[in-house]
């Protein structure tokens, strides 16, 4: 097993997000995306998890599998790349490349750990999970 499957694959996986340094890998229980660079990829997992931490601290939470819904944690991949594209005001509609969205936010705040984490919360509260189509 690859350690560096993407940690905002469900965005990958519906196609709405797109990331240069992402190759999808098909498995048993669907597709996943391995990163091609673990710098970068470190760089994603950190993010990530600080947002999942924040949203879930804001909701009163635990980071438990078993309590946290899915669609928390998906909101937390969609949201928090919208909400980092909000406050780096790249204009764009769609993220194309999230790996380059993430080295724009290195330049506006130099580090990962300097994003404004609390300022994404309204994006990835706001986001709307699009509704599942009936069989």
């Amino acid at each position: 097993m690859n350690d560096l499957i993407c940690p905002f694959s469900a965005t990958l996986a519906r196609d709405d997000y797109g990331c240069a340094r992402a190759n999808p890998v098909i498995r048993r229980g669907g597709t996943e995306f391995v990163c091609d660079s673990a710098s970068a990829h470190a760089r994603c997992r950190v993010f990530h998890a600080t947002c999942k931490t924040v949203t879930l601290e804001q909701l009163g939470l635990e980071d438990d599998l078993t309590v946290v819904p899915r669609a928390t944690l998906v909101k937390v991949q969609f949201g928090g790349l919208a909400g980092l594209q909000r406050i780096c005001a790249t204009g764009a509609a769609r993220i194309d490349n999230i790996d380059n969205l993430l080295e724009r936010a290195l330049v506006r705040f130099g580090n990962v750990e300097s994003i404004p984490y609390p300022v994404l919360l309204d994006d990835i509260s706001g986001y709307r999970l699009p509704r599942r189509r009936n069989r």
